[in-house]
């Protein structure tokens, strides 16, 4: 059943990207300018049975006094007995509007193709409230809330629906020590039919200053599935990354 989008959040949308009020005693963001993370992993497996894994990841940030532009790219290939079995791409963008020192407001788009999930697809619009919760030297949490519209397909069926959805988000980073951090990276966004769940749990330890060496473990869960499919995917990644500023 294909129901309208929110008139609501086209209009809130709308004034995320274009608000311009002032903001008093704002300070900088956390680095000022662009930051730049690429990510690849790969395994391979011979003998009674062949695999391979390859992933991808990039992750752009561009903060000034005022806004901050977060972009977000992944991909994820898996084969067995040259079979294709897994297939995932993610991709994000994110404007942040600041209000205050610690509260923001944001405008975000996202969009899930698995080919071997429930879904074809899943596309999502939202706006909302950000704040810094926990600003410490070593550690620092942010929370989200929002509202939006998300755009879905079924993939054996191909029925395809639209509806209203919340967002909540949160990013954790703890600095461990000087070369090493912990990060966490939650997002739930909930609607009439699918609650849809994200997690990427993550340790990296520094082996230069532009090259790192990253583990991490990601849950992504869905309520609503289709018939034979689970409803939580897990995985598992090592991979190297680079930075670029």
């Amino acid at each position: 059943m294909l129901s309208r989008v929110p008139r609501s959040a086209a209009v809130l949308l709308s004034s995320v990207m274009l608000v311009s009020i002032p903001v008093s005693q704002a300070q900088a963001w956390d680095a000022e300018g662009w930051e730049t993370t690429l990510e690849a992993g790969a395994s391979l497996t011979t003998g009674n049975t062949e695999s391979a894994t390859a992933s991808g990841r990039i992750r752009a940030e561009h903060t000034a006094e005022l806004w901050r532009n977060r972009l977000r790219g992944d991909a994820l290939f898996t084969e067995e007995d040259r079979e294709t079995t897994g297939q995932r791409y993610v991709a994000g963008y994110q404007l942040d509007r600041r209000l205050a020192e610690h509260d923001y407001v944001f405008g975000a788009l996202r969009y899930e193709r698995d080919r071997f999930s429930s879904y074809d697809y899943q596309a999502s619009q939202t706006v909302g409230y950000g704040r810094r919760l926990v600003h410490r030297e070593r550690l620092r949490l942010d929370g989200e809330i929002g509202v939006g519209a998300r755009q879905a397909r079924l993939a054996e069926s191909g029925e395809s629906d639209t509806d209203a959805v919340g967002r909540i988000g949160g990013n954790l980073r703890w600095d461990i020590s000087e070369s090493a951090r912990l990060t966490d990276e939650l997002l739930i966004i909930s609607g009439r039919d699918n609650t849809e769940v994200e997690n990427i749990l993550a340790l990296t330890a520094d082996m230069t200053d532009r090259m790192a060496l990253r583990t991490s473990f990601t849950v992504k869960h869905n309520t609503d599935v289709e018939p034979g499919k689970k409803n939580t995917d897990t995985i598992s990644e090592v991979s190297l990354v680079w930075r670029f500023r």
